[in-house]
């Protein structure tokens, strides 16, 4: 370590969450059934907290928590650590022996800061010396990501600004990249009067097994297999065998219904295998089995799911059909706000009701930039490859919302600028009705 640097001043006191750790809540990381290791937890205020909540943690920091042994667990968090070490090497090492200790993911984080903010502080190894005597790397997003995948050999998987994930446990990853991509959709379990007082009653007497049976199917946009669905298996009796049970629960629901799901499960996983070009290729052993049971359904193989997801993906480089799908989502969907034909602005709650192109290409400036969840509006610029997400203040109760952040993606360039709209800038307030970015 540097003498003339000051590391112990960054550690910060906080009366919520950090950043990093409000992530893992919002991805149903934190809870309670994985343990969390924090890797420089600083003076500890999210372990207190995690521990208010319940959930299994530990920490070490080498000036706060120096005696702490380093143990394993479910989920490794390398918080803001990186960017406050001055030496390279260090620093590489740090990372690497954070991601030995996840037994399943680590959750790496650093501060980004482009040539405007690094001007404002003195040259100091590869970063800058603050007015506190601290060291700091600010990086920007796509320098991050590859840092991370360099040093690992590992995907990392932008969720956030300077936030990533790194899977060690490969159908992990699959299984969040998948959930991700697969919308929440609410089904009504259209109901068809059965033939027959018997057959009525029989129904009425299963009628639990029948509805979990038929609301799990709707969700898979698939027959489900046994394990997938293990309430309704009591209907093999029923029918004699598992290949029965779906045949002959359909009877009694509308067909439509099922046709709808199969059509929106297939479109998700049309924009996952389109999205999956950006990271590793998993093989086939390494898919989750619900993945493996999707490929075979919709796509007869992994070869086909694959080239299906290629040829989805190069079509977001045709602005024609770029902007044929953006006039469809407007105009027949009546999502968002068009301008003519030169881009298509919506709420991002509204992303997964697009057309699978729209969604595609919105998910290409995601794999740079994170996570949709932490922004309002995306605008989709239909001729300059680029992706516009707009952060407000009082979005959804303000009068008149503010523009305080926007984060603009250049896909060809595969970069990522943030513009912030604090301090004395006087912010530019929003003036469409905010109903037409949501879905009529």
């Amino acid at each position: 370590m540097t003498s003339t640097i000051e590391r112990r001043r960054t550690a910060l006191r906080r009366s919520a969450l950090s950043s990093p750790m409000q992530h893992l809540l919002r991805f149903g990381f934190l809870d309670g059934t994985r343990t969390l290791f924090d890797y420089g937890c600083g003076r500890g205020d999210d372990l207190r907290l995690l521990a208010e909540m319940k959930v299994p943690a530990r920490g070490w920091d080498p000036v706060f928590r120096p005696d702490v042994e380093r143990q394993p667990a479910d989920i490794v968090n390398l918080g803001f650590v990186l960017n406050v070490i001055e030496d390279a090497g260090e620093r590489r090492e740090t990372l690497k022996a954070a991601f030995a200790l996840a037994r399943k993911v680590l959750i790496v984080s650093v501060m980004l800061g482009y040539q405007s903010k690094r001007e404002q502080f003195a040259a100091f190894e590869d970063g800058v010396r603050t007015q506190r005597n601290t060291f700091q790397k600010y990086y920007m997003q796509d320098e991050f990501r590859s840092y991370v995948e360099k040093t690992l050999r590992a995907n990392a998987i932008p969720i956030a600004a300077g936030i990533c994930l790194v899977f060690k446990d490969a159908v992990e990853e699959q299984l969040f990249l998948l959930a991700r991509q697969q919308v929440r959709r609410e089904w009504r379990l259209l109901r068809r009067e059965p033939d027959g007082a018997a057959v009525a009653s029989l129904i009425e007497d299963h009628r639990e097994q029948i509805d979990a049976y038929w609301l799990r199917a709707l969700e898979l946009g698939r027959p489900a297999a046994p394990e997938e669905c293990p309430q309704a298996q009591s209907l093999i009796r029923l029918v004699g065998s598992w290949r029965r049970v779906h045949e002959w629960v359909g009877r009694f629901f509308n067909p439509e219904e099922f046709e709808a799901a199969a059509i929106g499960r297939q479109e998700d996983l049309l924009v996952y295998f389109a999205l999956s070009h950006f990271g590793r290729r998993r093989p086939v052993s390494e898919l989750p089995d619900r993945l493996q049971r999707d490929v075979q359904f919709f796509f007869g193989s992994i070869t086909k799911a694959r080239n299906a997801g290629k040829r989805a993906l190069f079509a977001t480089g045709d602005s024609a059909r770029l902007e044929e799908a953006a006039a469809f989502c407007h105009d027949e969907l009546g999502i968002g706000v068009l301008n003519d034909d030169h881009d298509l602005t919506f709420h991002q709650s509204v992303l997964g009701e697009c057309l699978p192109l729209i969604r595609i290409y919105v998910g290409c400036a995601l794999q740079l930039f994170g996570d949709a969840g932490s922004v309002d509006l995306i605008k989709v610029h239909l001729q300059s490859g680029k992706v516009t997400f707009l952060v407000y203040d009082g979005f959804e109760g303000a009068a008149t919302p503010r523009l305080i952040e926007r984060i603009k993606v250049d896909l060809p360039r595969l970069r990522v600028d943030f513009f912030d709209y604090v301090g004395e800038y006087e912010p530019q307030p929003l003036r469409e009705d905010r109903a037409g970015f949501y879905q009529r």
